[in-house]
């Protein structure tokens, strides 16, 4: 029987109310994902004796220019029995002891993000495909509780769901928010992603689940005995409520990496994204090495979660069934608690790896006898070439600064002041550059330079910071060099800004 129309049955001032739920853009695109999951799971059976290799795709896509966000998975679709419930706000599912138990994930995730949607779907074993689209000025403005549906002849074996959202509200994707939301997607799927048979791509970009190493090395009180992997497995029956996972021990403490993950149903709820868990009982006060080190997946059974899947309702309940899995470790000798606190990695081992890992890095770089001898050649006329050197410093040191820092230090045995100037010269290939007249000096650093775009710890802020602090020295020091015989220290710097050119 053709579906034409289906029932919003809401009253348009409720729009207002689910625009302005207090939620993360993370959360809100999991609603989608929840339903693509679940229709998965749902019609598992179905969908691969259609396509024996079948896996899950959704794929999210904000599209900058057209200002508009897409929702598609190749899920089996919403089918007729369930296409009117779909709709209806609060229409609880038909299995509503998956990830989509409230029947509101769709409805509140599209008003949330926009004023225009479309949802274009075709279910698995029917020949239609049934298209609706919401527009919420009209429907606040003339009181619409019911949309058109048109249908489409498709063929049997085609199945999908496209959400396509348009007159975006302040809630929806901004260009710097898309990596948070990756890497909080990545965090919430971490165990669907990692079976791989569901795959999620943000923008084309195709999300993996977090992975930490976990500390291989003696008890700490025994640094001579055999190494264990320090994991705790957990499986905690306290009667209604279950607790299954583990708890480990960072091999490096990583700050981001620590904390406890808890899930129900396969989904993370709490500490899948910024806001991370640390309950007292098991990780001990802010700043202890067992908070710094320990980290941990716990699935939950019999809970309930809040409205928007970020919270567990039974607050008392999940700090008893922590404090029990607290006792439990705690009563086992040598336990994971005491290796978290006491384990000190040791200084010269934790040096020699990061040796090799330097060495190796740049032996993948190193080239070949005959690019190298070219490349040398090439340097030292660079290097001899004085015109070449006066054009880069005249470029660097012409150009204005976009901020400046000062600071006092003893120049060749007298109170001097040096000027930091940070600029952004395209033109030069100076990384930095001293200037001193009458006692004014002024060091500029290129922020510009190739340098600074090869290395991604330069994408945020903080990392320019420890090379900013060399450059800093480096002046001082060219400064103070001809007091204490140097002459020409200007060619250190010379040289210098050739070859970091190298990488």
């Amino acid at each position: 029987m053709p579906v034409t129309k289906v029932s919003i049955a809401l009253k348009p001032n409720v729009y207002n109310t689910f625009r302005n739920l207090v939620n993360t853009l993370s959360n809100t695109l999991g609603e989608y994902v929840d339903n693509a999951v679940q229709s998965y799971f749902d019609n598992k059976e179905r969908l691969r004796s259609y396509e024996p290799n079948y896996k899950l795709q959704i794929k999210i896509i904000m599209d900058w220019e057209a200002k508009s966000l897409s929702i598609i998975d190749n899920a089996a679709g919403i089918n007729e029995a369930n296409y009117t419930r779909a709709f209806e706000p609060a229409n609880i599912p038909e299995n509503n002891a998956g990830l989509n138990e409230y029947g509101m994930g769709m409805k509140t995730a599209s008003v949330w993000l926009a004023d225009n949607w479309t949802v274009t779907t075709k279910a698995l074993g029917e020949n239609v495909e049934r298209v609706t689209s919401f527009d919420l000025q009209k429907v606040t403005k003339e009181g619409r509780e019911i949309l058109e549906v048109e249908e489409n002849k498709k063929p049997l074996e085609e199945h999908y769901t496209k959400i396509v959202l348009t007159n975006l509200s302040k809630n929806a994707p901004r260009t710097s928010a898309m990596e948070k939301v990756k890497k909080h997607l990545s965090s919430i799927y971490r165990v669907f992603l990692r079976t791989g048979e569901i795959e999620i791509y943000v923008n084309g970009e195709k999300l993996t689940a977090p992975e930490y190493r976990i500390l291989n090395a003696p008890f700490y009180k025994n640094p001579d005995s055999g190494n264990i992997l320090w994991k705790k497995e957990i499986n905690l029956d306290a009667g209604r409520y279950k607790a299954k996972g583990f708890l480990a021990i960072l091999e490096e403490i990583n700050q981001g990496e620590n904390g406890l993950v808890l899930l129900r149903r396969g989904r993370v709820i709490v500490g899948g994204d910024d806001e991370r868990f640390f309950p007292s009982c098991l990780f001990g006060s802010v700043g202890t090495f067992k908070y710094k080190r320990l980290f941990g997946e716990l699935e939950l059974e019999g809970f309930e979660v809040t409205f928007n899947k970020n919270g567990f309702k039974s607050e008392d309940d999940l700090q008893i069934l922590l404090e029990d899995i607290k006792r439990d470790i705690s009563s086992e000798k040598n336990n994971i608690f005491m290796q978290a606190e006491g384990y000190r990695q040791r200084s010269k081992e934790k040096k020699e790896k990061i040796a090799q890992k330097i060495k190796k890095t740049l032996s993948e770089k190193v080239s070949d006898n005959l690019l190298f001898e070219n490349k040398a050649k090439k340097d030292d006329e660079n290097i001899n070439n004085a015109e070449l050197i006066k054009k880069n410093e005249n470029l660097i040191n012409e150009s204005k600064p976009a901020e400046t820092y000062s600071e006092k230090f003893i120049c060749n045995g007298k109170d001097c002041s040096i000027n930091y100037e940070l600029i952004t010269e395209t033109e030069s290939t100076d990384l930095y550059s001293v200037q001193e007249h009458d006692g004014n000096c002024i060091c500029k650093i290129n922020l510009s330079h190739s340098f600074f775009d090869y290395y991604p710890q330069f994408k945020n802020s903080n990392g320019y910071e420890p090379l900013i602090k060399i450059l800093m020295a480096f002046a001082k020091a060219e400064l103070n060099a001809p007091n204490r015989g140097t002459k020409n220290p200007g060619n250190l710097r010379n040289l210098f800004n050739q070859y970091i050119l190298e990488g």
